[in-house]
């Protein structure tokens, strides 16, 4: 009995021994899976360290400008004053503002009592002087007739041709006369000097109007110019028949043309103190109207042989002294001085030559970035 206790007490103890071992096993191979992981680790994270991800852009060598935007104000292609040749009073408006009108086409009407007895007496005066120019040639002609026969003295031919030379001096005088009364009559119909619009009338019905006096103005609307003020530098910059764009921002679209420089005015503005740039709008299509604000891109600066590049590529030294970008060739990273010549708040220009042949710019992940570390590609 008791040697079969003793047995069993054995087996219990070596049970309870291989299910210690067993746990000792497994706590083993935990801890080597564990160590096998951290080296995995630590070795993918020193694979990253040594190879940085960076994206990268591929630089072409170009042209290109830098610009200045300027407001213009629209107007149309030819635009005139029309003023009063004659004095009078408002009688009738015949075209409304905004009406087209043709040339030669009647704005308004004046009326002026004098004009038309100026006309009436310069009539009479000039029917009264052409009979009696009618008269001296009879007279002139008679005595001439008689001359011939030895009836009528040399003396009183000669007398009767110097009355028919006075007589048709007389009648030139009075038909210029009654010409420019019948000019003064026909220009109290003030008429438009090109086809166009009516864009404004001055006077109203019954308002005096003098000789002089601006009464409308009309717009040729074929075609439109735009006038934008710059300053002195830019207007350097700009020659007759360079080509600029315009662009009119409205109701949530932008409509861009382009507008070729007409000329450029020689001296500034009292007031202002700009420069005035003449821009021609050819294309037929566009339709904006006389006054309204647009926008004007002038180039102020040119450049051969440079690369646009995003603001991020951009870095400097820790004082600012210079600007440089970081480049990848071959997976190595090498650093290149630059100096940049911004196009906007997010882009600039810089010189291609100075970048190594068939290197790549890092746009991304370039921070912290050594040279001579070695980096990865990525999408």
């Amino acid at each position: 009995m008791r040697s079969w206790f003793r047995e069993k007490k054995k087996k219990d103890w070596l049970v309870l021994f291989l299910i210690f071992l067993g746990f000792l096993l497994v706590l083993v191979l935990l801890y080597a899976k564990f160590l096998h992981e951290r080296e995995s680790s630590v070795r993918h994270h020193s694979e990253e360290i040594t190879q940085r991800p960076i994206k990268v852009m591929v630089p072409v060598a170009s042209s290109g400008s830098i610009y200045t935007e300027v407001l213009g104000r629209v107007r149309g292609k030819q635009t005139v004053l029309v003023r009063a040749t004659v004095s009078g009073w408002v009688k009738q408006i015949d075209s409304g503002r905004g009406q087209k009108i043709e040339k030669d086409g009647i704005i308004l009407e004046l009326y002026d009592y004098r004009v038309e007895t100026q006309l009436d007496e310069a009539k009479y005066n000039l029917e009264s002087a052409r009979g009696k120019l009618a008269e001296a040639d009879r007279i002139y002609r008679r005595n001439s007739a008689l001359f011939e026969k030895g009836i009528v003295s040399e003396d009183e031919t000669e007398a009767s041709r110097n009355l028919l030379e006075a007589a048709s001096a007389s009648v030139k005088a009075l038909e210029a006369s009654y010409n420019r009364a019948k000019w003064n009559y026909e220009n109290l119909k003030i008429r438009s000097p090109i086809q166009g619009q009516v864009v404004e009338i001055v006077p109203d019905i019954g308002q005096e109007t003098r000789n002089g006096d601006v009464v409308a103005k009309v717009v040729n609307l074929s075609g439109r110019k735009v006038i934008a003020g710059v300053d002195v530098s830019v207007a350097r910059s700009v020659k007759r028949g360079d080509v600029l764009e315009v662009y009119l921002a409205r109701d949530g679209t932008v409509e861009t043309v382009e507008g070729e420089v007409g000329g450029v005015s020689p001296g500034s503005a009292d007031f202002s103190g700009t420069y005035d740039i003449e821009i021609a709008i050819s294309d037929p299509s566009v339709k904006w109207w006389p006054g309204e604000i647009v926008s004007v891109k002038i180039p102020v600066q040119k450049f051969d042989s440079v690369v646009k590049i995003p603001k991020r590529a951009i870095l400097s030294d820790s004082k600012g002294a210079f600007s440089f970008v970081l480049v990848e060739k071959d997976g190595e990273v090498s650093k290149v001085k630059v100096k940049p010549n911004w196009i906007d708040d997010n882009s600039a220009y810089i010189a291609f030559d100075p970048l190594p042949p068939d290197s790549r710019i890092i746009t991304e992940g370039n921070f912290g970035l050594l040279p001579g570390q070695m980096v990865r590609v990525v999408d």
